[in-house]
């Protein structure tokens, strides 16, 4: 049965000090990232993974900190997801090395058990053989810069409003098809809503939808 340990305490770093050959042991990571915690399995050198524990974001940073401190290597990783590459440039300054990997099945055996604790250690056992060599062990995800990833939420931003706009001209446009009458082209500029000829009922409707497109030009545009 799977299960997670929460560790509240700053403290308590179970295994953090074993030794290997008398040098500092080689720490594997693997995390599952969720919005207000992180669940992460440990692995030291290549004995087996430790249960896994669960982290506020704020005390897993303090953990993992304390961890490089005390020397020793240290590699992580987790899956790319919505939560953005925010965790692997909080720990790269820790010179902690941060791999982040595409989403992928990790129930491998097909056991259709999908818990956090579980996922963390699949992936701090594909981060183990991908240290000792094996790169094909992890798919990477080139991380990308701070100004990259702005430049791509402007993109995306932008498309979305081209996306929106077109809707709702063409629900415009629908309806005057549907009511027998010619559709006009790009009917909510100013000058054509203007000289539009439609029933009142109609030019009402559209003239719920004309203001946002306007808008939503002028957004577009700069």
């Amino acid at each position: 049965m799977n299960s997670v340990i929460t560790n509240t305490q700053l403290s308590s770093l179970e295994g953090t000090r074993g030794q290997f050959n008398g040098s500092r042991a080689s720490i594997k990571l693997g995390i599952d990232v969720h919005q207000d915690y992180y669940v992460v399995v440990k692995q030291e050198d290549g004995t087996n993974p430790k249960p896994a524990q669960r982290f506020r974001k704020e005390t897993f940073l303090h953990w993992a900190a304390k961890l490089q401190r005390e020397g020793g290597e240290i590699h992580a990783v987790y899956e790319a997801c919505g939560f953005g590459f925010g965790l692997q440039r909080q720990l790269s300054p820790l010179r902690i090395h941060c791999y982040v990997v595409c989403p992928q099945k990790l129930d491998e055996r097909n056991k259709r058990v999908n818990t956090d604790g579980l996922d963390a250690k699949a992936l701090c056992l594909k981060l183990d053989r991908f240290v000792q060599g094996n790169r094909d062990a992890l798919a990477l995800v080139r991380v990308p810069t701070e100004e990259e990833e702005q430049n791509r939420a402007i993109h995306r931003q932008r498309e979305q409003l081209v996306k929106t706009r077109k809707v709702l001209e063409a629900q415009g446009r629908s309806l005057m098809v549907n009511h027998g009458m010619e559709p006009v082209q790009q009917w909510w500029k100013r000058r054509a809503f203007a000289q539009l000829s439609v029933p009142e009922w109609m030019k009402e409707l559209l003239s719920q939808s004309q203001p946002i497109l306007l808008l939503l030009e002028e957004k577009i545009m700069l």
